[in-house]
């Protein structure tokens, strides 16, 4: 079997991932149980007590690893994204035992606060067997796999072009620990089929074509071989690839085509990116992995810790009109995806009956008096951590939009869809400069700040734009 067959068969096991992953977690709850048994006897009727807890415990599981999606990212190069939606699943499942076991106040055994320990316990080796579990999976794709497709260290690419430079590139890469080369593309319907080092030749005409590529060869990236190429192509292989969410790879060289370096600061007032080339995304894989990782365990505290915070705004906003108190819009996230962006309602229920508008300021006669004080605070974006947990969000990215609007700034700027790299924010760099945005002409001047915090941003960078936004907020500035 080849490594492309291989890898097409490990995608098309994810069941058997999922329900592993199920087992390990009923078994990390029984141990809990087990432990606190050997600890605190007599414990009472042990059979009905883990058939009651296993039950919650599935329950939870079931619905951690599937908002997780934890069974779609055991492939090739996922390393800590897959780790980091493992944490998740385990985090949402304690969750929700959390809960009913504080809704309803049930005692389950003849000895006081044994639920306590068991909870705290089944907690912890969730997380062991989860990650762990992860780890191995890892090791054994890295260690034992024979084909260098299936190496979970090595991202399957594309190479651009049939040029001696491309076949040069693909030399490098046969060796390289990164990258497993696929094959080659070309716009150029001539070179379709080309054999180059047994590697074949696959012709690309537009989004369609390369959808129906990533489909039938299975790859992650596209690498350019020549600054020309990359120049040549920006407006339409690499626009599609943004699209479908294919990373764009280069040589050291090209991630400095045509780019204005602009100094990072967040003292600046004129921030800008002037070029119409396509803008990388600054931070490495392994960044970008850490800072999920980082998010999905932040917001899920947050929402534990914020939850009696989160009860009052539920209440306050019923109170006032009866109406729902959780509001959700359409709005387009990384890759170009729509996801529902949440947050307590604060305008009439029927504010946009009218068609999609912008908010107009305090004076914006939709706005409920309730919904003034959030927005006056910040609260109304609450929900969104929920957002981040999920993965729809980071807590620093370019602000979400709809496309309605998209549409519009994508006629005066078309730079707009190099965003789509990452995921938008709860906060944002331009958020200190530009302020809401209630004017498109706003979100085309907004756009600039947001380049440029694609192009430059790091971890450093996230802290201080947090950092900043919690100064503005305690020092109660409108944004």
């Amino acid at each position: 079997m080849n490594g492309i067959e291989n890898q097409n068969k490990i995608r098309l096991q994810s069941w058997q991932i999922f329900l592993i992953d199920l087992i390990l977690s009923l078994l990390a709850s029984l141990g809990a149980i087990l432990l606190t048994r050997g600890i605190m006897d007599p414990f009472g009727d042990l059979k009905m007590f883990i058939i009651r807890w296993e039950t919650l415990a599935l329950i939870g599981a079931v619905i951690g690893h599937l908002i997780m999606g934890t069974s779609k990212v055991v492939i090739l190069h996922s390393s800590y994204r897959s780790i980091g939606k493992q944490i998740g699943a385990a985090i949402i499942k304690e969750v929700i035992i959390l809960a009913f076991l504080l809704i309803t106040g049930l005692r389950w055994s003849s000895v006081a606060g044994v639920e306590k320990i068991i909870f705290v316990l089944d907690a912890l080796l969730t997380l062991f067997f989860a990650v762990t579990f992860r780890v191995l999976i890892i090791v054994i794709y890295q260690t034992m796999l024979k084909s260098p497709e299936e190496n979970i260290n090595r991202l399957r690419v594309m190479i651009f072009g049939t040029s001696n430079k491309s076949a040069s590139l693909l030399t490098r890469l046969e060796t390289s620990p990164h990258y497993a080369p696929a094959g080659f593309i070309t716009t150029k319907a001539s070179e379709a089929g080309k054999v180059i080092n047994d590697l074949k030749t696959y012709y690309v005409e537009d989004i369609n074509s390369l959808q129906d590529l990533l489909t039938r060869v299975g790859f992650e990236g596209v690498i350019f071989a020549t600054e020309e190429d990359a120049a040549e192509q920006t407006n339409n292989i690499v626009a599609s690839c943004i699209g479908l969410g294919i990373h764009i790879l280069s040589t050291p060289r090209i991630g400095q085509l045509n780019l204005e370096k602009v100094p990072e600061s967040l003292d600046s007032q004129t921030a800008s990116v002037t070029t119409s080339s396509y803008i990388p995304d600054g931070m490495s894989t392994f960044e970008s992995g850490i800072k999920r990782l980082v998010d999905c365990v932040a917001a899920g505290l947050s929402l534990i810790v914020f939850s009696p915070l989160f009860l009052y705004c539920w209440i306050a906003i019923r109170r006032e009109d009866h109406g729902p108190a959780i509001y959700s819009q359409e709005r387009i996230g990384r890759f170009g995806r729509p996801f529902k962006i949440y947050k307590f309602r604060t305008m009439r229920m029927d504010a946009e009956k009218a068609g999609p508008a912008l908010f107009a300021g305090q004076k914006d006669n939709r706005i409920t008096k309730i919904g003034g004080k959030l927005r006056a605070h910040h609260l109304d974006e609450l929900p969104q951590l929920w957002n981040v947990f999920i993965g729809d969000m980071a807590f620093v990215g370019p602000r979400p939009e709809r496309k309605f609007f998209i549409d519009q700034i994508m006629e005066k700027d078309p730079r707009y869809s190099f965003l789509y790299q990452i995921r938008p924010g709860v906060t944002s760099y331009a958020t200190f400069f530009n302020g809401y945005c209630d004017t498109v002409d706003k979100m085309v001047h907004r756009l600039e700040y947001d380049l440029y915090y694609l192009r430059y941003r790091s971890w450093w960078f996230d802290i201080k734009i947090l950092w900043m936004t919690f100064v503005n907020i305690v020092g109660g500035k409108k944004f």
